[in-house]
């Protein structure tokens, strides 16, 4: 070995360490980030049943078709779908983003809407879990039994059954699937 090869030996000894080692981590980050940070196994429910998930019982979860819009700040070409989704604690709060409205047939998805149709937040009615108010020594207060209440903006066209998906953050990979119909 005489020459060029000789003279970067130590540095190609470190690509060839480099690369792969590299790669795995890209591949390992990309992978955590999507399968450790995404809910992926549904426990499905039928209409008009519950479930037990986070130490809590969720459901059963209704639907409405909002005809009477006229009020709420929708597009005219769209449908407003109203869920409720009754949580029972049997410890500590869950802790859950908004659900996710699926249509069944397409899998197509609506995010919530609530504020955007003109409905100001009220804590009576989240939108995602609630945690319970601190009381005047600011000790947390009792857990209670709450609704999450939220709207959907939803093309003309899109036409039920739908999934209402509820995932609580320390059960991931785990959601909740529960189906409806408005």
């Amino acid at each position: 070995m005489t020459g060029w090869w000789r003279r970067n030996r130590l540095a190609l000894i470190a690509l060839a360490v480099l690369i792969p080692v590299a790669t795995a981590t890209l591949v390992g980050v990309a992978w955590s980030r999507y399968y450790l940070y995404q809910p992926t196994i549904p426990m499905d429910v039928d209409q008009g049943e519950t479930a037990e998930l986070a130490d809590a019982t969720w459901g059963p979860v209704r639907a409405v078709d909002v005809t009477d819009a006229e009020e709420l700040t929708a597009p005219s070409d769209a449908r407003v779908i109203a869920v409720a989704v009754p949580v029972d604690p049997h410890g500590e709060s869950p802790s859950c983003f908004s659900p996710v409205l699926v249509e069944q047939d397409t899998g197509r998805r609506w995010e919530e809407m609530t504020t955007e149709l003109g409905i100001p937040y009220s804590a009576e009615e989240p939108t995602n879990c609630t945690k319970p108010e601190d009381d005047e020594n600011g000790d947390p207060g009792p857990v209670v039994p709450y609704e999450i209440i939220v709207g959907y903006i939803v093309p003309a066209d899109a036409e039920g059954p739908f999934w209402v998906e509820v995932a609580e953050i320390n059960s991931y990979p785990s959601f909740i699937r529960f189906s409806v119909e408005p």
